[in-house]
């Protein structure tokens, strides 16, 4: 099955510090990162791009900004990308609050190392997301009449019987399934399964 490479990663730094943002900005950019920066977490989300392959981090020194409540705003607004905090003391209320309730990484600024390694998990997740997101859409562009006869073949029942179950032709569910397969990009019921069951399994 062909699959699209994610294209460049880009770290998105939320933060009102403006020295806290241009000490992680050159380090990332050293270890061959995009970084973008925002001020505040509604000005990221106003102007982000769920296609970009990337990770959020959020500077919970923030005035405003709260870890749990902020990750809340990022699902409803339809941002489900892999989440950074970073606060300059783990102890911190603030902090002690987004580790409790959070499946995040939060790290020490001054911790570069940690960062990075987080950054580089966060990489993977992406790039996970990103080829769910693109399954998603070609799961989308099917027939009604298709799911259904997909929803059968991966369950490996003949034609004859898929066609007995919906009341049409045989030679009509061969004809289905070819242009199905063709949409999902699959060759062969082994991949359908494994595509079909990944999508069963995000919804």
């Amino acid at each position: 099955m062909r699959t699209t490479s994610p294209g460049r990663f880009t770290v998105f730094l939320v933060g009102d510090n403006q020295v806290t943002l241009e000490a992680l900005n050159r380090p990332l950019r050293l270890a061959g990162y995009e970084t973008r920066t925002y001020r505040t977490l509604q000005a990221f989300i106003d102007e982000h791009n769920q296609a970009a392959h990337g990770c959020t981090l959020l500077d919970l020194s923030t005035r405003g900004l709260d870890g749990p409540n902020a990750e809340q705003d990022l699902v409803r607004a339809g941002i489900d990308r892999p989440i950074i905090f970073i606060t300059g003391n783990e102890t911190s209320p603030a902090g002690a609050k987004a580790l409790r309730a959070c499946a995040v990484d939060l790290i020490n600024p001054a911790k570069m190392a940690e960062l990075l390694s987080a950054i580089r998990s966060a990489v993977k997740r992406d790039s996970d997301r990103l080829h769910r997101c693109a399954i998603a859409k070609r799961v989308d562009t099917l027939t009604v009449r298709e799911r259904k006869v997909l929803a059968l073949v991966v369950r490996r029942m003949s034609n004859k019987n898929i066609a007995a179950g919906l009341g049409i032709r045989e030679e009509s569910i061969e004809v289905n399934r070819i242009r199905a397969m063709k949409k999902l990009g699959v060759k062969n019921l082994p991949e359908l399964i494994r595509i079909t069951s990944k999508v069963a399994s995000d919804r």
